[in-house]
């Protein structure tokens, strides 16, 4: 026969490791969902799964799990935000896919409850030396440190 205890202790909050950055984009969106207007993000992948994405209204954290290897530059990756302020203490996932000759990108966004999940779309261009990322920087700051990549990100959306 089976016992159950009489209480089962389930701690409030979780350590997880965040890895270190093995590869970080910056992303320029042509189309956003109207929730996340943030035209700009800088996405950060660490070796253990975990990432981090920062713009002007959200940073936050979550698990990937990618089809190809990250180092060498994504092309199809499953995100699973942690619960964050960013969206409302919940989760959202999100697909995107990478086309690595046109720099394009496609994203699907689906949210808990909702069976209608959004596009996004836009560009991608990866940052050099992603092990020197600030994991700690403010939007700002990484928006600063990579303005010539954002800059080069401009001018390929306008151009098509």
């Amino acid at each position: 026969m089976l016992s159950i205890p009489e209480s089962i202790s389930i701690p409030e909050s979780i350590s997880i490791p965040l890895g270190q950055p093995v590869f970080v984009q910056a992303l320029r969106y042509t189309a956003l969902f109207d929730q996340k207007p943030f035209a700009e993000a800088l996405l950060i992948y660490t070796d253990n799964g975990a990432y981090k994405i920062m713009s002007p209204g959200e940073d936050h954290y979550g698990s990937y799990v990618s089809y190809t290897d990250v180092a060498a530059n994504p092309q199809h990756v499953i995100f699973l935000s942690w619960p964050s302020e960013d969206w409302d203490r919940n989760v959202a996932s999100h697909t995107l896919t990478f086309n690595p000759d046109s720099a394009a990108f496609t994203q699907v966004l689906v949210l808990p409850g909702n069976p209608v999940p959004r596009s996004q779309y836009g560009y991608a261009l990866p940052t050099p030396d992603p092990q020197s990322v600030d994991m700690a920087a403010s939007w700002g700051q990484v928006r600063d440190t990579y303005a010539d990549i954002f800059g080069q990100l401009e001018i390929l959306t306008a151009a098509r």
